[in-house]
């Protein structure tokens, strides 16, 4: 049975993801992601943190939520990309926990998240661009 609490928590994870489906800023989702942590530690949002933080370009923010979210095919890809693009050792290894973890279809969904990634960039992200080439050659 889901207690009002956590199906309150689960509610607001899910609008946070549909505004940033919807494409609000990376900026303005940041505070309240942190916000839904405070409340309550899970993994999703580390993964959303880890994954947002890539995107602003923010290493030491992006690099502490990617490793929080380690146990999850997402936040290992997600650490695979921000290891990548911020020039740091260990992708290839980062993508293949990630595959082991979360099989094709985790890397169908990492496909999907990159190309995300690379259209909220402007169409230049090259770490993105690598890690797709990577992923869909290896599929």
């Amino acid at each position: 049975m889901t207690t009002p609490v956590a199906a309150d928590f689960d509610t607001r994870y899910q609008e946070l993801l549909d505004r940033y489906e919807g494409g609000e800023a990376i900026e303005a989702l940041i505070p309240e992601f942190l916000k839904l942590r405070q409340e309550q530690a899970d993994v999703r949002v580390s993964v959303a943190l880890g994954w947002l933080y890539v995107l602003a370009g923010q290493k030491d923010r992006a690099l502490h939520f990617c490793k929080e979210a380690k146990s999850v095919p997402q936040g290992k890809y997600n650490h695979a990309l921000a290891l990548l693009a911020f020039n740091e050792k260990g992708v290839r290894e980062k993508l293949d926990e990630a595959y082991r973890l979360g099989g094709d279809e985790g890397r169908k969904d990492a496909i999907e998240n990159l190309k995300d990634a690379l259209k909220r960039r402007g169409g230049v992200f090259p770490a993105a661009e690598k890690m797709i080439r990577w992923l869909e050659s290896d599929a």
